[in-house]
C-alpha cells in the first residue's frame, strides 16, 4: 500500500503538538515561522532539530545563516502564531517586542522559554531540510501554560485532566 501525502497528514493531525515559532536573521533581516516539527534530540551536547519546508523563504535564511531560535509559545499567543503561518514574511515582526539573542535570532517577548542554536547537521527529510542545532544560549521567561496544535486547531491544556 502507498501511503498519500494526504493520508500522513490526516493521521498526524491526531496527534497534538507544542507550537514554536523558530526565527533567524540573515542579511540583517528577521525570518521566523511557526513549527510544530520541533523536538529536544540529545542533552549532552545539547541538540534540538526543526524540520522545515523546502520551499519556504525562512528555510533559506536559516540554511545561509547557520543559526536559528526556537520560540516556545504559550496558549494566549495563537494570534501570533496564526500571524507567523499565513502573513507575508514583511509583517510578521511588526509590533513584536523582541530582543536578540547570541546568535542574532530574534526572542519574542512573553514566549515561555527559547532555545538558541547553531545548526551542527542538515539532513535531507524529503519536501523538508532536518536542521540539527547545538543549543549555545536558552532561558525559561514565565511559566504559562503551553499553545497546543491538534486536528487544524489551537488549544490549551487548562481543562486538561492529570492522568493518574
Amino acid at each position: 500500500m502507498s501511503i498519500t501525502g494526504e493520508l500522513l497528514k490526516a493521521i498526524m493531525r491526531n496527534y497534538p503538538t507544542g507550537v514554536t515559532i523558530v526565527t533567524t536573521v540573515y542579511n540583517n533581516e528577521y525570518y521566523g515561522l511557526t513549527v510544530n516539527s520541533f523536538t529536544s534530540l540529545s542533552l549532552d551536547p545539547p541538540l534540538v532539530l526543526i524540520a522545515i519546508d523546502k520551499r519556504l523563504v525562512s528555510h533559506e535564511a536559516i540554511d545561509k545563516s547557520n543559526v536559528y531560535a526556537v520560540n516556545i509559545l504559550p496558549d494566549d499567543m495563537k494570534d501570533l502564531a496564526i500571524k507567523f503561518a499565513t502573513a507575508p514574511r514583511e509583517e510578521r515582526f511588526k509590533g513584536l517586542r523582541i530582543k536578540t539573542a547570541k546568535t542574532g535570532s530574534p526572542i519574542i517577548e512573553g514566549a515561555i522559554a527559547y532555545l538558541d542554536c547553531r545548526v551542527t547537521a542538515k539532513y535531507p527529510g524529503g519536501d523538508h531540510t532536518i536542521f540539527v542545532g547545538e543549543v549555545v544560549d536558552a532561558q525559561i521567561m514565565n511559566n504559562k501554560l503551553p499553545l497546543i496544535y491538534y486536528n487544524r486547531g489551537y488549544y490549551s491544556i487548562k481543562q486538561a485532566t492529570p492522568l493518574q
